[in-house]
């Protein structure tokens, strides 16, 4: 992934920080590494839970999640880790309970470094993430096709796995203990020795229930299951053997991954409608490193840095100088004294006004532009100061231009607004444009737009790559240049910004001169405008609160005078989340104070920048349709029959109906049964012979990704292009085989 890909971003609706991105990243370097030594060695694995899910609805992480899981049949983990041990690269570990002490769990780990990690080396491959990241492997174990022994199999398991848990702990004791273990070799035929004691007795024991549960040999199993949870304590969550039997590779962010022929199946067993978005769900806290950044806190010996407020924080404000505006006045009125006194011939008055004029001619000039506004009049008194030093009669002139100098003053500059939009990259200026366009089509105001450059950050917080492209700004736009153009002598009445962080953001900055505290000073009035729009969500969800710290927790928020939102229902959210980080909850003077400071433009909305050219009514609608070879593969003569029907219905509206048949991983026909794959070539030539529409197999992502926005409906097997309609706002049938 490229350094872009770092950057936090709202994806779905739903925000993901920076930190989760590198979480991401480094799951996904862990993940690489895995899978070449599968592919290396002819290992099958497959894509599971979340990521199964990730993989056929979003191709790749599903924004709200922060883990990567993928599973192997028994005999392929045993392999795995054989080679894994050997070809890992150094640092890399498979953490299992056999080979990590407390990690209790029928489940492996593989992660780039089994402990927090600050060593640079460490820190430059994994994006600057020190936490514990890597894949979750699960084992599936075969199911015994006579359902009342692998009840008691699991039973008998169950059993141990408790034994071993409450000796190990101390919670079972002598002669109690003594049975329990008598018990346990006879379910086994294995011994136990006496000499073990907590986590070896504890470790010996889980060895002793996992070889009892993974017993079942394939002739006598015709499903698989994943031991811990879900094939004990009558969870029973068994998925056909035939299910996992072939792997097919899907795109998953900047790679591929294996997941089943028959995912549709898997999914459908595990999550049931798997198409219906629920960010609610979770297996685990959110987000996981959050745990062990509690944990390091409780061992450090010095105040770990991070961003905190208090209520005075709210209140923030600085004495700064008012700039032209407030220093005109004074210098206005000398000027004038000397224009009396120079119309009276006083060559020292003379002198003084033609320098007062240069003054404030310069002045003006390196605050708007050159000959702005009064300009031209000041220049004509440097003119007249001259004459009057030589002695002619230029009173009657003095006075004519000053009155013309005061009109210009009070109606170009006095009078007059001035608003400073400060965006930090052209991607996030349409979330700005809104308020621009408000103040820029109100003639009181002086509207400018000054483009900030941000920075990426080195794994050390150092500034690296500087991005600044003001090209990719709308031609309508008038840019400034940042370094030259002068806030300080402008102090306009409201500086409006979109980036919060000052310095806390863990992958980018904008330059330090540009921070809060500093435009603070600057202005009447500093406006926060977000550089991006969230889905509405109040408290009550969970993770999208939780994620609220790297965007509302930041200096940008707390020190501006005036936050514009796009919705109610955030703002009340915004402020529930200020008062609980600044500790004012239940504080009616913060609540008071927040509520007049939030303001709400809902045009800010998303949709209103998705715009789609109108359609003449006598041109065609175009729909996408999508084909899996997973639905060839688990429905077969049915998947046939379908594809068939649905081709007769499209030709039957071919005079007003346009399809983009898009397929995916047709290239693999040869994983499925010879019939079914000729029917599916005949098929094909039967509608392209028709002329109904255009035939696409396997588009890429970016192209793909331009589907919603050029055809006008989707049609065919769940995907993450049905995903992309459905956000579009466009319709959405889902193709179902017995329909």
């Amino acid at each position: 992934m490229n350094d872009e890909f770092y950057e936090d971003e709202v994806i779905e609706g739903f925000y993901v920080p920076a930190m989760l991105k590198a979480a991401w990243g480094a799951q996904m370097d862990v993940f690489n590494e895995t899978d070449r030594i599968c592919r290396r060695h002819n290992i099958p694995y497959y894509a599971d839970w979340g990521t199964l899910l990730a993989a056929i609805r979003h191709n790749g992480y599903i924004p709200w999640d922060d883990d990567l899981d993928i599973s192997m049949r028994r005999k392929d983990y045993e392999r795995f880790l054989k080679y894994a041990e050997e070809e890992l690269p150094r640092g890399f570990k498979v953490m299992n309970y056999r080979n990590h002490p407390g990690h209790h769990f029928f489940v492996a780990r593989i992660v780039g470094k089994p402990r927090i990690c600050f060593e640079e080396d460490h820190l430059r491959r994994f994006h600057g993430f020190p936490y514990i990241a890597g894949v979750d492997l699960f084992v599936l174990d075969n199911v015994c096709i006579d359902r009342n022994k692998e009840k008691l199999k699991s039973k008998k398991a169950e059993f141990i796995i408790t034994v071993a848990d409450n000796i190990a702990d101390g919670k079972t004791t002598g002669r109690e203990a003594e049975e329990q273990l008598l018990q346990s070799e006879a379910y086994t035929g294995r011994s136990i020795d006496r000499n073990l004691r907590g986590e070896d007795l504890r470790v010996f024991m889980y060895s002793l229930a996992e070889e009892l549960f993974c017993s079942i040999p394939d002739e006598e199993s015709d499903a698989l299951v994943q031991m811990m949870p879900f094939g004990m304590y009558g969870n029973e969550l068994f998925i056909p053997k035939e299910y996992y039997g072939t792997g097919v590779r899907l795109p998953y962010m900047d790679t591929s991954i294996s997941v089943p022929l028959c995912y549709d199946a898997v999914m459908r067993v595990k999550f049931g409608n798997y198409m219906t978005i629920c960010r609610k769900w979770s297996g685990h806290d959110y987000p996981f490193f959050y745990g062990q950044h509690e944990d390091l806190l409780k061992v450090l010996d010095f105040t770990y840095p991070s961003y905190k407020a208090k209520k005075e924080d709210l209140f923030f404000s600085v004495n700064g100088e008012g700039g032209l505006k407030q220093a005109l006045p004074e210098l206005r009125q000398s000027l004038k004294e000397c224009a009396v006194a120079a119309g009276s011939r006083e060559r020292d008055a003379a002198i003084k006004l033609q320098s007062i004029a240069v003054e404030m001619g310069t002045m003006i000039e390196a605050v708007y532009k050159e000959g702005y506004g009064p300009v031209p009049v000041l220049e004509e008194m440097c003119e007249l100061a001259y004459m009057a030093y030589e002695g002619e009669d230029v009173a009657a002139k003095l006075l004519k231009c000053m009155k013309e100098y005061e009109e210009g003053e009070e109606k170009y500059i006095l009078s007059r607004h001035d608003i400073v939009f400060m965006p930090f990259a052209p991607k996030h200026w349409k979330y700005m444009e809104e308020l621009y366009l408000k103040y820029k089509d109100d003639g009181k105001y002086n509207v400018f737009v000054v483009p900030l450059p941000y920075y990426h950050k080195e794994y050390d917080g150092a500034f690296g790559r500087r991005y600044y492209d003001i090209s990719e700004y709308p031609d309508s736009v008038i840019t400034e240049d940042y370094e030259t153009f002068d806030l300080k002598g402008m102090h306009p009445e409201k500086i409006v910004i979109q980036n919060p962080f000052d310095g806390w953001n863990p992958v980018m900055s904008v330059p330090a001169e540009f921070y809060s505290d500093r435009l603070k000073e600057y202005t009447d009035e500093l406006v926060y405008v977000p550089f991006f729009v969230t889905d509405d969500f109040t408290k009550e969800y969970g993770k999208e609160y939780i994620n609220m710290d790297a965007y509302v927790c930041m200096p940008g928020v707390i020190r501006a005078d005036r936050i514009i939102l796009p919705s109610d229902i955030l703002k009340n959210t915004y402020i529930d989340k200020i008062m609980d980080f600044t500790g004012t909850a239940g504080d009616e003077e913060v609540r008071a104070l927040l509520d007049d400071r939030i303001g709400v433009l809902p045009k800010l909305r998303e949709e209103d920048y998705t715009y789609t050219k109108p359609r003449p009514a006598s041109e065609k609608k175009t729909i996408v349709w999508f084909t899996a070879l997973s639905f060839l593969a688990q429905n077969k003569d049915r998947a046939i029959e379908k594809i068939r029907k649905t081709i007769d219905v499209f030709a039957a509206d071919s005079d007003r109906l346009s399809v983009v048949w898009v397929t995916q991983r047709m290239d693999r026909l040869d994983l499925i049964d010879a019939a079914t794959a000729d029917d599916f070539y005949s098929e094909v030539k039967r509608y392209k012979d028709k002329g109904l529409g255009e035939y696409i197999s396997d588009v890429p992502l970016k192209e793909a990704a331009g589907f919603p926005d050029r055809c006008d409906a989707y049609y065919g097997d769940p995907s993450a292009m049905a995903l992309w309609f459905y956000y579009k706002k466009k319709p959405v049938m889902l193709m179902n085989v017995d329909a």
